[in-house]
């Protein structure tokens, strides 16, 4: 069952041709496609040429040369902050709908998985611990050596890991644990991306249809 959410009609929201839905003027977009369109919007406005000089030679007729140039340049800036207005509209519609949709939620916690996985990565590559019996020995090869160096302080001290084996296997049991719990997260969000539609408006469609979009 899809779920949609209805753009205000002021909203100058945009989408991309493949899996529309047309219903009068009005137009429905998957969360999914609407994600690619801001790329596109993104691609289209760093295509606009938002020039301020020309070049002259003495063959032009340089009032003539500089009102065209100007009327280019009004048209584009009107251009660019029709779609810079859509990419923000569009995000506003997005993040609405992602919040119906509990897509929000969903990422945080792909986060926080994240954050865990990374953690237990970490310990899990960890050496094992010294077992009793080498620390013993070395310990008491320590303290058996009259050597001229232990009078200045070299190998006083021994180090070893406080990870057993069975510690070290449940932590690379937790990050499996934990990373399929990240890939039902990422597989709920793809889902409700597929499934969870944004309305938009007659004036949008006017709009994508005039920029050719649509």
């Amino acid at each position: 069952m899809r779920s949609y959410v209805f753009c205000p009609v002021d909203y100058l929201t945009f989408i991309l041709p493949p899996l529309l839905f047309i219903e009068g003027q009005h137009m429905k977009i998957t969360l999914r496609k609407a994600s690619a369109l801001q790329n596109s919007i993104n691609d289209a406005i760093k295509q606009i040429d938002a020039k301020t000089e020309i070049t002259l030679t003495e063959f032009h007729d340089p009032e003539a040369e500089i009102a065209r140039a100007a009327a280019e340049l009004g048209a584009n800036i009107a251009r660019r902050n029709g779609l810079n207005s859509a990419l923000y509209d569009i995000r506003d519609c997005v993040s609405a709908a992602n919040h119906t949709a509990g897509v929000n939620a969903k990422l945080t916690q792909v986060a926080a998985v994240e954050k865990q996985i990374q953690f237990y990565s970490m310990l899990a590559t960890k050496s094992e611990r010294e077992s009793a019996d080498v620390l013993a020995g070395k310990l008491r090869k320590m303290a058996e050596d009259k050597s001229e160096r232990r009078m200045y302080g070299y190998g006083d001290t021994v180090n070893t890991s406080v990870l057993t084996k069975e510690a070290l296997a449940a932590y690379k049991a937790r990050v499996a644990e934990l990373k399929r719990d990240k890939q039902k997260l990422q597989d709920a969000v793809l889902e409700a991306n597929v499934r969870t539609e944004i309305v938009l408006s007659e004036p949008t469609v006017k709009t994508l249809q005039a920029e050719g979009l649509v």
